[in-house]
């Protein structure tokens, strides 16, 4: 496909029931006009989406060039949404990776609004879909582009004070793609439609985050951490005295016995950080964690933020 000029609507999106190929042309304009900037896109820059087979735990990550033809649609319909739960990264990357230094400059804010009230949320979003019943994510269209710690920041600041997922201000965040479907067993498969969509740059900001809050203004640089150097269970019986129960309890579950995935992983990342485990240790548990892997999947770069991001919070608030 090439890329059309920017659109303002994508019917195709809003309601399940369009054909396959209007939902392709749409999932294509959508994303062409959330990436494609000649006004500030690098020599090299480089799109990401990730894909899910149903059924499944492996993120299958793949990158567009952004120069030239670009050809989203020939991933879209080999990752199909009817096969695969269908994901999408906001920013554009430098490089084909997905590390947080690779992303470039960026004109959006971004946030899992979860169950919150996306318009509730000061500045209001430019783009809401919803992701299942209820659940929302969100974008914000800002009037200048921002690096991304600056534009990490203003995100983080969003979720903090209108709520949201905590976790999902880093700069190479997932978001699912308007369009796809929710493979999740917990749901029955539902469309995700795009239910608004206002192209005009905001010039407002949320303002950022101060000490009393617990975190910083930025997300902090991920760590470096090898997840397969420990057995998770070694770990848990190395540091069980000084663990709670509940984390514990926790660390043996071997499938999702408990809500709010972002809550339990915090609470092993915290438990053993405070238990003086190492970052190696902490990152084997959490990479084998069912709560982890249901929500990332095999996203290495997710577990680098996750364990970075909670590992500062928890420093921070000591």
């Amino acid at each position: 496909m090439e890329k059309h000029k920017k659109k303002t609507e994508y019917p195709a999106l809003m309601a399940e029931g369009a054909t396959e190929r209007a939902v392709l042309q749409g999932q294509y304009d959508f994303l062409c006009d959330l990436w494609y900037d000649p006004a500030f896109l690098a020599p090299d820059a480089f799109g990401n989406l990730c894909f899910r087979r149903r059924g499944t735990t492996k993120m299958i990550d793949k990158f567009v060039p952004l120069r030239g033809k670009i050809r989203i649609d020939r991933l879209l319909r080999r990752y199909d949404r009817h096969r695969f739960d269908q994901y999408f990264s906001p920013n554009v990357y430098a490089r084909p990776s997905r590390k947080v230094s690779c992303v470039q400059i960026t004109r959006l804010g971004w946030c899992d609004v979860d169950d919150a009230d996306p318009f509730a949320f000061d500045p209001k979003p430019s783009v809401v879909w919803e992701t299942s019943p209820g659940r929302t994510q969100a974008l914000w269209f800002w009037d200048r582009p921002h690096t991304p710690v600056q534009a990490s920041a203003f995100s983080k600041a969003l979720t903090y004070r209108h709520g949201g997922d905590k976790g999902g201000s880093a700069p190479n965040k997932l978001l699912r793609l308007p369009g796809s479907f929710n493979h999740k067993p917990d749901y029955d498969r539902p469309f995700i439609p795009l239910v608004h969509f206002d192209p005009s740059p905001i010039t407002a900001r949320p303002k950022l985050l101060t000490d009393r809050y617990g975190v910083g203004a930025a997300e902090p640089e991920s760590l470096d951490m090898n997840p397969h150097a420990h057995d998770p269970l070694a770990v848990l019986r190395k540091y069980r005295s000084k663990l709670t129960a509940s984390t514990r309890s926790l660390i043996r579950h071997n499938r999702v016995m408990a809500p709010n995935r972002s809550s339990r992983i915090f609470a092993m990342v915290a438990g053993l950080h405070e238990a003086e485990a190492s970052l190696d240790e902490i990152a084997s548990v959490i990479w084998s964690s069912p709560y982890f892997r249901d929500k990332y999947g095999e996203d290495q770069n997710a577990l680098e933020t996750e364990v970075s991001r909670i590992i500062a919070r928890v420093g921070g608030a000591q």
